[in-house]
């Protein structure tokens, strides 16, 4: 029997009392033994230290076993080392004191529910009564698998929390940025019809109650011309390596086995891999499956999954494939707060939506040689004030992005405007300025002065 005292929990008490009753039964102890449980305040468990143990502190838990050597004949327990007489008919073995307060504690601190953390504590302090220690490191590691057992059995199990890195490599124009703000569930990256929109590695994170996964879009896969791109080359080789899981994105509308081959031969990492067909529902079942069945004989991956990022098809499967192979932790582990959704500050993420829309109206020609830097951040204005020098690499682009009357400038700055207030929440006064800086995508210094940060 459990005798529980100053304690009104009634869903705890219940568990309490199964971790009683799996104890007796995993250990055939009578039915007419008793323990006796007591929840105290801090100044009373740091009372019991101080007169039992000559220890002047507060503990989360103190056990007290007494049972007569003839009470352990009875038992049939003559190898627990019992020492206090039993004075009462019912066979007491034990008394159990849990300080309410430190079990709130480290119920926090562990991240885990007050049940678990209190089972825990008398699961352990009826080990104790049984005569189980954790003295020596082989004595403790015994006991701790046994308390992991049992709680486990009875389902009052730890939170099992999963977070990580996940790296999304492919081709030039594969849907990476688009399928990074469809996982996401908020605009993190860039989208444009053109290739190589993505500069820099963006990290775009996914929370939920039980994961983090922080995302990162890295530049697409395309021939080198600049420093710049042999720079995005590396980006990408340095994402590969430091990620538990790489999420290899192809174009089903183009050959399957040739992208898989041209993306595979180029990572070098031994992180989990994730092949995903991208753009599913631009292509019928019959031009899709013979490819889908010749690249499931050859990928060498963990899944392969056919999906649409634009239309979010399969992203809820997907988000539990990452689940299934991302670390586990036994408490809350999360790099970034639950909050935020990416590792970009306000002033640069419109200054890639001034990039953005420059890329989306701008002839092919000169997109690839546009830079934003925003100067000025002032939210203490109303409305908010920004101020971006938009850069061009040559001297004949600058009429071209003004356009006949300023019209194209200020359709990038009026869209980009909408966007940004979108993205604030309140109304932006946008000003964007073309300037000039001759072939910056070969120019080192011009590459650091405008923020890339490239390692």
């Amino acid at each position: 029997m459990l005798l529980i005292s100053n304690f009104k929990n009634s869903s705890i008490i219940e568990n309490l009392n199964k971790v009683y009753n799996e104890i007796v039964n995993k250990f055939n102890l009578p039915k007419s033994v008793q323990v006796n449980l007591n929840f105290v305040n801090e100044k009373e468990i740091k009372q019991l230290n101080k007169t039992t143990r000559n220890i002047d502190k507060v503990t989360d838990v103190l056990t007290y076993p007494y049972i007569s050597l003839k009470a352990k004949e009875k038992l049939k327990l003559k190898d627990y080392p019992f020492e206090i007489d039993l004075t009462t008919k019912t066979l007491t073995i034990g008394d159990i004191f849990i300080c309410t307060k430190r079990a709130e504690e480290q119920a926090e601190e562990y991240n885990h529910s007050l049940n678990r953390e209190i089972c825990f504590l008398f699961c352990h302090g009826m080990l104790h009564i049984l005569g189980y220690d954790h003295i020596n490191e082989n004595d403790a590691k015994i006991m701790e698998n046994l308390q992991e057992q049992i709680l486990n059995e009875l389902n009052i199990t730890r939170k099992i929390f999963k977070c990580g890195f996940v790296t999304i490599v492919g081709n030039t124009n594969s849907g990476k940025s688009t399928l990074i703000n469809q996982l996401v569930g908020q605009k993190v990256a860039i989208v444009s019809p053109k290739s190589q929109t993505t500069r820099e590695n963006v990290q775009g994170i996914y929370n939920d109650e039980d994961t983090q996964i922080v995302f990162v879009d890295t530049p697409g896969y395309h021939k080198r011309r600049n420093k710049i791109d042999e720079e995005m080359d590396k980006q990408i080789e340095d994402a590969a390596e430091d990620t538990e899981i790489i999420l290899m994105l192809i174009d089903a509308n183009k050959p399957l086995v040739e992208q898989y081959n041209n993306v595979i031969n180029k990572i070098n990492s031994n992180a989990k891999k994730i092949l995903l067909i991208n753009k599913i529902d631009e292509v019928s079942y019959e031009k899709a499956y013979p490819q889908l069945l010749e690249l499931s004989k050859i990928a060498k991956v963990d899944e392969i999954l056919p999906i649409s990022a634009l239309k979010g098809k399969n992203c809820d499967v997907l988000i539990e494939l990452i689940k299934k192979y991302l670390p586990t932790y036994n408490y809350e582990m999360r790099y970034y707060p639950i909050d935020d959704y990416t590792n970009k500050n306000l002033r640069n993420m419109v200054a890639e939506i001034i990039r953005e829309k420059a890329l989306l109206f701008l002839d092919d020609e000169i997109p690839h040689g546009v830079q934003v830097v925003v100067t000025e951040f002032n939210e203490n204005e109303k409305p908010i004030k920004i101020l971006a020098d938009l850069y061009c690499e040559k001297e004949n682009h600058k009429p071209i992005i003004l356009g006949k009357n300023g019209e194209m400038i200020k359709k990038i700055s009026t869209t980009s405007r909408k966007d940004a207030e979108k993205l604030v929440g309140e109304k932006i006064n946008l000003q964007i300025f073309v300037k000039v800086k001759e072939n910056w995508r070969n120019n080192p210094k011009a590459i650091a002065e405008f923020g890339l940060k490239f390692e």
